[in-house]
């Protein structure tokens, strides 16, 4: 058994070269205190910093109370306040190339991918996909759990989605996401709409957040079959860690490390990352009354009590040297999947 400091000298190594956390609702809070600037340095980069945390996929994500009309505003103030607190510090960049991450990494800096959750911001008009990949949009999941002019989403219960798959400007959003090099992630998206999109391309997929239904069925979640699916195309799906269980008791770390070793199980080490999703600190702002509301439309989720945010990820990488994992099989899991997505499409 190895001692505690010898351990600890596996996770220092194997977070040397920084963890890559493909999805995190950042734009979304740093509108939200648009009136206080100054959150990416002062909240951000200490937890980022603990964790070792090297490149992020920032997701532009729009709450229902924007939308129709405020959708796309308030994508392009999301984008607009990433950029204005990026150029207040120097250890942040934000990439639309793997050579910018790589020259990012090389110079310390924290590197921060734009993604988009849900295609709300461009109503119906394509042209705007345009526009977005401009501003540095690498990365594009169709739906939340809510329907849009693309498709629909997978909600938060094991069936009851609409059962039609994308719609024509959905497809139109694939093909044009293709031709850009754009990642087209399949978060989110209802099972119909998940095969359509297989069917519709060519280059590898991924889920940027998610965890397998085996142990939690939802349809927000990803069943066996669709898990293969994505090991088929050389893709990678990010382990979620805010649902992990249907309940509290069994909402763990290790229950966690049960999702990526399910996903490794059907399609091998390649195939998983870190999709953490971390939104507790969003959640505890809202008032009772929209908690509440948006368990009854969604979930009421279950955090994990030493995994709710970037600062905690070597709680993580320790349970994993615990569980028996490699040093080259953890260092897959925590950068070296998505950096070879991120390269081959970027």
């Amino acid at each position: 058994m190895e001692s505690r400091e010898s351990i600890q000298k596996r996770v220092d190594r194997l977070h040397a070269g920084g963890l890559v956390d493909m999805h995190f609702d950042l734009p979304l809070d740093l509108y939200e205190k648009r009136n206080h600037p100054g959150a990416l340095i002062s909240h951000y980069l200490p937890e980022f910093e603990a964790g070792n945390i090297g490149v992020v996929g920032a997701a532009l994500y729009v709450e229902d109370r924007y939308l129709p009309e405020m959708g796309l505003r308030v994508a392009l103030d999301q984008v607009a306040r990433l950029y204005a607190e990026v150029d207040g510090s120097a250890r942040f960049a934000i990439c639309k190339t793997s050579a910018e991450i790589k020259r990012a990494r090389n110079e310390n800096k924290i590197a921060l991918v734009i993604t988009m959750e849900g295609v709300e911001p461009l109503g119906d008009d394509l042209n705007l996909l345009r526009v977005f990949y401009q501003l540095g949009l690498r990365m594009v999941g169709l739906t939340h759990a809510r329907r849009n002019a693309a498709g629909a989403g997978g909600i938060f219960a094991a069936s009851g989605s609409p059962r039609d798959g994308l719609t024509a400007f959905g497809r139109d959003v694939v093909q044009e996401c293709e031709r850009f090099g754009i990642i087209i992630d399949l978060a989110h998206i209802n099972p119909k709409g998940f095969e359509e999109i297989v069917s519709l391309t060519t280059k590898p997929l991924i889920v940027s957040h998610t965890n397998a239904r085996k142990f939690y069925d939802i349809e927000r979640n990803i069943s066996d079959e669709q898990i293969k699916m994505i090991g088929a195309r050389g893709g990678v799906i990010g382990v979620n860690a805010i649902l992990v269980s249907p309940n509290s008791d069994n909402s763990t770390i290790d229950h966690y490390i049960d999702h990526i070793e399910h996903v490794i199980g059907l399609i091998g080490i390649d195939g998983v990352g870190i999709g953490f999703d971390f939104c507790e600190y969003l959640f505890n702002q809202l008032p009772e009354d929209v908690i509440k509301e948006l368990a009854a439309k969604l979930t009421t989720p279950h955090f994990i009590p030493d995994l709710t945010n970037h600062s905690h990820a070597r709680n993580l990488t320790r349970k994993l040297i615990e569980r028996g994992f490699s040093d080259a099989d953890i260092e897959k899991i925590l950068r070296g999947n998505w950096l070879r997505i991120l390269e081959e499409f970027l």
